[in-house]
């Protein structure tokens, strides 16, 4: 596949998994074999720090559904962040 035809069937697949529910796309993705590790920790800190914001600014305009949104969203990628973390300091040490 041509680096064009790639980067447009990217978009196209991503538009579709931002409409899908996460069921399906946790099947689509354990049929296709991909996997979140430790290589995703920079865009998972980013995340982190983008919900971590959005939650006071939600709170200040008194968007409670979309703050608690933000709340589980920053309460799942804290632990998942410092699990990454402990397996990249842990493969560093060995």
């Amino acid at each position: 596949m041509t680096e064009p035809m790639r980067n447009s069937c990217d978009q196209l697949v991503e538009q579709y998994l931002g409409l899908e529910s996460m069921e399906v796309t946790e099947t689509l993705l354990q049929l296709c074999g991909a996997t979140i590790d430790k290589r995703a920790l920079p865009l998972l800190k980013q995340r982190l720090q983008e919900e971590e914001a959005q939650i006071v600014v939600l709170q200040a305009h008194g968007y409670r559904r979309l703050r608690e949104k933000s709340e589980q969203m920053v309460a799942a990628l804290t632990p998942l962040i410092t699990a990454f973390e402990a397996q990249d300091s842990k493969e560093h040490n060995q």
